[in-house]
């Protein structure tokens, strides 16, 4: 190397890392040199400001959009007069508004910023939340879960976009559980609130109304607090110091496949139509996430059916869900250490598939609660990974915010049909329901094996590529514009 590249990297490297700098190896450069103390104690303030805001704006979603499975148990079908399958309908409203806007908001998140995006989702959804405490039949719910649909488009789609924005490959899958985590906790969490706020009775207003007005007023009191402490930009938080937003940007410089810089296009959008890839990870992420949306929502109805009452069923999911967490948190640990996510997500998913093959056949009701504990296990690794790992194998950003928020505006499809297979006539064990999740969830098992033969094949044949090149003498340089069709780019199995 001559000497004049060597004081380019020597000036980078003080720039970025005084001491103790290692190579930042996982992009394969040379050329930037991080100190991992340092890196890692940055990107802890991410986790900090921006991971945990994030993780309480998803925990009021979660708890603003589930709520109705706590209400159905508490009184509410019988004050709205529901009949038929209207509350199964209502259910798979939100959907209908919710689907459509996923993707373009991913897509979008760079141009208008993500701290506004989720801010203002956030409020508009905690109105609507807030407005059902009033509801006074049918009509009303429809009208306020369609809206509730429509404002929550815009926060997973962020969230996810903004994970493999900021954190490499390696830090992913541990950020995603994160996020997860505050999901869990609000699905478990939501079971207590529940129980208490159902038990307020006043001559107007009913327990469930209060767990409405409750959990949309705690909503409006998040808002401002996300909006004080979220980072506009990953390179220009408030948070970091001098050497910190070099070091941030210095991350970027090294893998030009991160696509940080880069314009928006929409011919690097529709570049993600034409990847096989991505329709395998949406008919996945299909498959997986009518588990976790007839889970979520109808948990404490199958745990009633198990002989609890209804007020004591909200309390019965609280250890499920707290398990589903703590299994989900190691799992995304050694996920991350091993750079793998295909072994991880089939042994989640044969999870599911015994748990529920368990809910389906066995009468004993011991062992049907023990079942409920098993499928819980596999409900957000399948689908908290899955999105780590479409990001792990997409380079640059709009090709990738495009794959992430239409795999998700397609995936999520799936709430539409929980409402109508998860029939109030099926209740409490909804054999019909857990029939074709189990299904689905084997159908998602095999879409995940023949991505990773499909990765190891395609890697393989690149590393072949490169050698023989490199032995002719000919070696092939990296071409970023490529994304992850340069041969350079090894696809995450």
């Amino acid at each position: 190397m001559s000497t004049e590249v060597e004081e380019v990297r020597s000036s980078k490297e003080a720039a970025v890392s005084p001491n103790n700098s290692k190579p930042d190896s996982e992009h394969g450069s040379s050329d930037y040199y991080i100190d991992p103390v340092k890196e890692s104690r940055m990107m802890r303030k991410f986790d900090l400001f921006a991971v945990t805001a994030m993780g309480f704006l998803y925990l009021m979603s979660n708890l603003d959009r589930s709520n109705l499975g706590n209400a159905n148990i508490a009184g509410l079908p019988e004050e709205l007069n529901l009949v038929g399958n209207q509350f199964g309908t209502a259910t798979t409203l939100l959907f209908a508004t919710y689907v459509p806007l996923e993707g373009p908001v991913a897509v979008l998140l760079k141009v208008i910023g993500p701290k506004p995006i989720m801010a203002i989702s956030a409020f508009c959804w905690g109105s609507a939340t807030l407005g059902m405490s009033f509801a006074k039949d049918y009509r009303a719910l429809y009208a306020c879960r369609l809206l509730i649909g429509l404002f929550e488009a815009g926060l997973i789609p962020c969230i996810n976009v903004y994970l493999g924005w900021v954190y490499k490959k390696s830090e992913r899958g541990k950020r995603s559980s994160m996020i997860f985590a505050f999901s869990a906790f609000s699905s478990a969490f939501g079971g207590i609130l529940a129980y208490g706020l159902t038990q307020i009775r006043t001559d107007n207003f009913s327990g469930w109304r209060w767990l409405f007005a409750i959990e949309g007023a705690m909503t409006f009191v998040i808002v401002p607090c996300f909006y004080f402490v979220f980072p506009k930009s990953p390179t220009e938080a408030w948070f970091l110091t001098a050497e910190e937003k070099q070091m941030m940007q210095a991350r970027y410089d090294a893998d030009p496949s991160w696509g940080n810089d880069e314009e928006f296009s929409w011919a690097e959008c529709f570049k993600a139509f034409k990847d096989p890839k991505w329709w395998a990870f949406w008919a996945y992420q299909f498959s997986v996430n009518i588990s976790l949306y007839g889970l979520t929502t109808f948990l404490p109805t199958i745990v009633r059916g198990l002989g609890y009452t209804s007020v004591h069923a909200n309390l019965m999911t609280v250890p499920i869900y707290i398990c589903s967490l703590l299994f989900f948190l190691v799992i995304a640990y050694f996920s991350d250490r091993t750079q793998m996510r295909g072994p991880y997500l089939l042994g989640c998913l044969m999870c599911l598939i015994i748990g529920y093959a368990i809910l389906i056949s066995v009468e004993n009701l011991k062992v049907r609660f023990f079942a409920c504990f098993l499928a819980a296990l596999g409900i957000y690794p399948t689908t908290g990974l899955s999105t780590m790992w479409l990001q792990d194998n997409a380079a640059k950003h709009y090709k990738r915010a495009t794959m992430v928020g239409f795999m998700l505006c397609l995936g999520n499809t799936a709430g539409v049909a929980v409402g109508q297979i998860f029939t109030t006539p099926t209740a409490p064990r909804y054999i019909l329901g857990l029939s074709i999740a189990m299904g689905l969830a084997a159908f998602a098992g095999l879409i995940v094996i023949v991505l990773m033969v499909s990765f190891t094949v395609v890697n393989r044949r690149r590393a072949a590529r490169l050698l023989a090149a490199e032995q002719a003498g000919t070696p092939i340089a990296p071409n970023p514009d490529l994304g992850d069709y340069c041969p350079h780019f090894r696809y995450s199995i």
